[in-house]
């Protein structure tokens, strides 16, 4: 889940006391971190301490070139990997903003139905947006492919689905986001084929723009995450890391002193975490400490649905009397 921090409360002291949510369980829990340092300590004491073994040397200067090409290659790969993160959160929040349209379309076009009929030309909107969360990981769901019986209990319970349309769902094959919404669609159909009263001007095609935008979003974040950064690139990344890191390890010996063992230990300790960092937002669905918090996007978006469908009627606001002065503005006087 995303840690929420204020960058005001942390120092270059209190940064370092801090475990939950950075690079340290990262990096310190791997293995190969590990490994690295050992490697140093191991060859630095042969080299002080067992004169008789003679290691050649090698300048830590001739490492420049690969370091550079190691450096462009961290970078790229992390900026890629926020580009992405980014992009899908702008998605998660497009999704949100598509339901909230729907919704503010039904009470512009339909004011005077009553808000249960309201919900239910909106339910199966707000339902695609849980099915697809539950396709993904989250707080809230067990992640997967497969939606489990928890999750539909979810929606059943949120009055979002009933057992009949839980069953259809369940059989089709199709991408099962884009069925619910094309049942929001025929919904508000039909309701406007009915001699129910609306608005002047109410049509599908608003309706329509909004489903098919919340299809959009839904459907590129499953595309973004079918197709992460190239597997050779992340390859030949990891490949110069190690490569890199082992005759930095081996390089740093020739300098004859203890202190070479922090240093090395700060530079895989950094190295090795932007990459971590990387792998994480990559794939910002599931619990890590930088994924995003589905369940609370979705909770928000169900109480912003119902809050806007319960809220006072437009006829009952105007018959409310405003005061003398509105906002700092005189009122116009009748």
């Amino acid at each position: 889940m995303t840690i929420a921090y204020d960058p005001g409360d942390f120092n270059e002291i209190t940064v370092l006391l801090r475990w939950r949510g950075t690079i340290m369980p990262a990096v310190l829990c791997k293995p190969v971190f590990w490994s690295l340092v050992l490697a140093h300590c191991s060859l630095l004491y042969v080299h002080l301490e067992k004169p008789e073994i003679h290691l050649p040397g090698l300048d830590p200067e001739a490492l420049g070139v690969p370091n550079a090409l190691l450096t462009f290659f961290l970078v790229f790969y992390s900026g890629n990997c926020f580009t992405r993160y980014y992009a899908l959160y702008g998605k998660c929040t497009a999704m949100a903003g598509a339901v909230q349209c729907w919704t503010g379309l039904l009470k512009a076009s339909f004011p005077n139905a009553t808000p249960e009929r309201q919900w239910n030309l909106v339910r199966h909107v707000l339902a695609s947006v849980y099915l697809m969360y539950f396709g993904l990981a989250g707080e809230a769901s067990d992640g997967g492919e497969t939606i489990t019986t928890a999750e539909w209990a979810v929606l059943k319970d949120a009055n979002l689905l009933c057992d009949s349309e839980i069953g259809s769902i369940v059989m089709y094959k199709g991408f099962k986001p884009f069925l619910l919404q094309c049942w929001g669609l025929s919904s508000v159909a039909d309701y406007l084929a009915s001699d129910a009263p609306r608005a002047a001007g109410a049509a599908m095609g608003p309706f329509q723009a909004q489903a098919f935008a919340l299809r959009e979003q839904c459907s590129g974040i499953i595309n973004s995450l079918s197709q992460p950064v190239p597997f050779p690139y992340f390859h030949i990344l990891s490949l110069m890391l190690s490569v890199n890191l082992g005759l930095l390890a081996y390089a740093l010996v020739s300098w004859e002193t203890v202190l070479t063992i922090p240093a090395f230990f700060i530079t895989c300790l950094v190295m090795l975490g932007l990459k971590e960092t990387s792998i994480a937002i990559s794939d910002p669905f599931g619990g890590d400490a930088v994924d995003f918090e589905t369940d609370q996007y979705m909770a928000a978006l169900l109480a912003n649905t119902k809050a806007l469908l319960t809220q006072r009627s437009e006829d009952a606001m105007r018959a409310m009397p405003l005061p003398c002065h509105s906002g700092g503005l005189p009122t116009s006087s009748s």
